[in-house]
């Protein structure tokens, strides 16, 4: 998906739709951390929260698959390798704390999401921390919206979404308009119940686990987003 230009527009415009200085800020809370701290974004797309980092006085290094969003990121200076998620491309215990924002765990295999998960936790010092920030199936569920329509720049993007019970996967399809272009894209994403996510975190080497909102606030019921925060032992 993250290929297809229509993805990549929408991505390169949220640079200016969102206010990726308060995103950055509330990493920083999240992560409880010291500059300088050792940072790991994964995926980092654009860079657009690693250099924002940067210049709070942290050492970041981003890891992603996209050429497109690597470029970005080189060119305002931040420190990247292209790489597949799965793969540890890092010395390991070399970074005080790591981040996986929008969502950006669950697009592979059972097998493949473990390898992602194990390759984070592997970069990390002991007593260091990863954070997920994701849907999870505990809130998600309850109140699930099978269509979504939004636009960002010149983008206008349709969603339909159904979840696979069986295999506990949201399946969507993407509608990408533009004037008269107009793009689809099929992607599908494992979701995890909070459970599901701290047990698997903790078979990877995690000991401790505190679960917010998107506004890190407590996780409760009626929580939009899970921002996750584990420790390694």
């Amino acid at each position: 998906m993250f290929a297809l230009p229509q993805w990549q527009r929408v991505q390169l415009s949220w640079e200016e739709a969102d206010d990726a200085d308060e995103d950055a800020e509330q990493v920083v809370r999240a992560l409880s951390l010291a500059a300088p701290a050792r940072l790991l974004d994964v995926p980092c797309g654009t860079g657009r929260i690693a250099r924002r980092l940067q210049v709070l006085g942290h050492d970041v290094v981003g890891v992603d698959v996209s050429d497109r969003f690597l470029e970005v990121a080189r060119s305002t200076g931040v420190p990247v390798i292209r790489a597949d998620m799965r793969i540890s491309v890092v010395r390991p215990s070399s970074f005080d704390a790591a981040f996986c924002l929008w969502g950006s765990f669950g697009y592979f295999d059972e097998e493949g999401n473990r390898r992602q998960a194990e390759a984070v936790v592997d970069a990390l010092v002991p007593g260091g921390r990863l954070l997920i920030d994701t849907l999870v199936a505990d809130t998600l569920l309850p109140g699930f919206v099978p269509d979504a329509e939004w636009s960002v720049g010149d983008v206008d993007v349709r969603e339909h979404r159904r979840f696979d019970d069986d295999r506990k996967r949201v399946e969507t399809t993407w509608t990408f308009t533009s004037g008269d272009e107009v793009a689809m894209q099929r992607t599908s994403v494992r979701i995890y119940a909070l459970e599901e996510l701290t047990d698997l975190l903790a078979s990877c080497g995690c000991v401790s686990f505190q679960a917010y909102d998107g506004e890190l606030a407590p996780f409760a019921e009626t929580s939009d987003r899970l921002w996750l925060v584990a420790t390694k032992g």
